[in-house]
């Protein structure tokens, strides 16, 4: 199996949606390809973050039964599982209720609070060998979640990819992914301490990012002041 065949199938494989078969094929080209494996990597953390910052609850007895009784009253399905749950918009909901014939509806409960750091996320990246990567995930996150508020801080060599110039794995600059992503609303952050340690001016920083006293230090105000959830990259 080569990289592009693997590619589609990854999501389906952290879903766990593979037969045994895609599994294996996938499992021994992860082993041989750290890229790929990079990309399993940053898919299983978004998913684990979604997972962790996204509340979810069952319909009152009341309201299955009704619509059972409206759709004709049939045993109800076990409730999915935690990973193979997913968010639902009303209509949705009515829609596999009908599709279903009685599965039992997940939902957020109206006007409960947000769980601490859902749709706030800062990304953490530490290395520019990540970069590409961690932009890769930023756009599959953003497209999933396209509310969420997303801080990306760069500290030790992550700053590299946000110096003009830096490219990508593919030979493209990485300032072009950056403004696309400012444009809809991400910030980037850079740590000061970083480029006084590495010797690296300022001026050197792409326009779009922002410089900040300490990396770690903004990590840590971003988490337990305004509620971000953390995500290392």
């Amino acid at each position: 199996m080569k990289c592009p065949e693997t590619v589609r199938l990854l999501n389906a494989y952290v879903d766990e949606e593979l037969e045994a078969a895609g599994v294996l094929a996938v499992e021994a080209h992860l082993r041989e390809c750290a890229r790929c494996r990079a990309r399993e990597e940053s898919l299983r953390a978004l998913r684990s973050a979604v997972q962790r910052h996204t509340e979810f609850r069952v319909a009152p007895a009341a309201l299955r039964n009704a619509l059972q009784a409206e759709f004709g009253a049939r045993k109800a399905a076990p409730v999915l599982p935690a990973r193979r749950q997913f968010a639902w918009g009303a209509a949705a909901l009515a829609t596999l209720v009908l599709a279903a014939w009685g599965l039992q509806v997940v939902f957020e409960r109206p006007g409960a609070a947000p769980a601490r750091g859902a749709g706030k996320v800062v990304y953490h990246i530490s290395s520019s060998q990540n970069a590409g990567a961690a932009l890769r995930t930023l756009r599959n996150h953003l497209e999933a979640a396209p509310h969420t508020k997303v801080v990306v801080v760069a500290h030790n060599e992550g700053v590299d990819f946000l110096l003009r110039g830096a490219r990508d794995e593919s030979g493209e600059l990485f300032a072009t992914a950056v403004r696309q992503f400012k444009a809809r609303g991400v910030d980037f952050r850079v740590c000061n301490n970083t480029l006084v340690r590495r010797r690296i001016d300022g001026g050197g920083i792409l326009p779009e990012a922002t410089l900040v006293p300490s990396g770690i230090a903004e990590i840590g105000r971003l988490q337990d002041s305004e509620g971000y959830a953390y995500m290392r990259m």
